[in-house]
């Protein structure tokens, strides 16, 4: 009698554990295919993240390709590429990337390191953008510089292309940081928090920058010894036409003021009787898009140097 007792356990404990097993084997497939179809969304860590699109300005898409931006150009300039939007709401734009950087502590070597930052303030009664660097971005993406990187920046988004300004401040923020002509990175030779760590004097041209885009062509116009050649030849030009006219033509002779029929001399004359002025009102320099711009570079509430500007758009 024990021994059926236990043969009849047995029976149920092996008609119980086979469709169990198989109840297992069935929601282990029907999970590995759920994972297959649900597509994971995958956001990057804080501490990696360099794209922060407060004001929804882009799609989810366009986030993940300006990480991907920041990543690449971060690379070739051994930077931390930061890129921000959002509504200030009347807040300065200076005060707030500063606070922003005190915050995060971006840095491609260290903590509060090499770091360039853009913000895109969509505040309605102050739009605008604002460019910061910090780290060794003080010196080699300085005041300058980041007005040059403004002239282009700011086209961009007047035609309302942000996810292009955006693209353009990050190649010219990595083309500039492997740029050494015009730099100094000894603090001794400039203003502390200004900036002005560089060889130049002033906003006074154009930018040496042409763009990734630019076919060779383009770049051989701007060459200083193409533009030198045209210049020269334009000269000489100039110089030989007015060489051959510098006599003049002589449009008074010896009859001029003779009256032949009467034989006596005419009497007349050229008098001078006035100067018209036309004046031409002065356009006024509103910074939308042209000219110095306004902030540059200082030290944030945490005593943290930057170079810096930023225009209305």
């Amino acid at each position: 009698m024990i021994k059926n007792g236990k043969h009849k356990t047995n029976n149920r404990f092996h008609s119980f554990l086979l469709p169990a097993v198989l109840l297992l084997l069935l929601l282990a497939v029907m999970h590995s295919a759920g994972a297959a179809i649900i597509p994971l969304k995958v956001t990057a860590a804080p501490e990696d993240q360099k794209v922060y699109d407060f004001y929804g300005l882009f799609s989810e898409e366009e986030v993940t390709d300006l990480e991907a931006v920041c990543e690449k150009y971060g690379e070739e300039g051994k930077i931390d590429i930061v890129m921000i939007t959002d509504d200030l709401n009347g807040g300065s734009r200076k005060k707030y990337l500063e606070d922003f950087y005190d915050e995060y502590g971006f840095g491609y070597n260290q903590e509060f390191g090499d770091t360039a930052m853009i913000l895109i303030n969509m505040d309605s009664n102050d739009r605008g953008v604002e460019i910061q660097g910090y780290g060794s971005a003080e010196y080699y993406i300085h005041n300058d510089r980041i007005e040059y990187m403004l002239d282009d920046i700011v086209k961009l988004l007047q035609d309302g292309d942000y996810y292009g300004a955006m693209e353009e401040f990050a190649v010219q923020a990595a083309y500039y940081m492997n740029e050494e002509k015009g730099v100094n990175t000894s603090p001794a030779t400039g203003d502390a928090g200004s900036g002005n760590y560089y060889g130049e004097s002033g906003y006074d041209g154009p930018s040496d920058y042409y763009g990734s885009a630019g076919t060779s062509g383009d770049r051989l116009f701007y060459k200083t010894s193409f533009q030198i050649l045209i210049a020269v030849i334009i000269g000489a030009v100039t110089v030989g036409i007015m060489a051959v006219n510098s006599g003049g033509r002589i449009t008074v002779h010896n009859k001029t003021y003779l009256d032949e029929q009467h034989s006596g001399v005419v009497a007349r004359r050229d008098d001078y009787i006035r100067t018209s002025t036309t004046k031409v009102k002065r356009p006024s320099n509103n910074n939308h898009g042209s000219g110095r711009s306004s902030g540059g570079g200082g030290i944030s509430s945490r005593g943290h140097s930057h170079s810096g500007g930023g225009r209305s758009f």
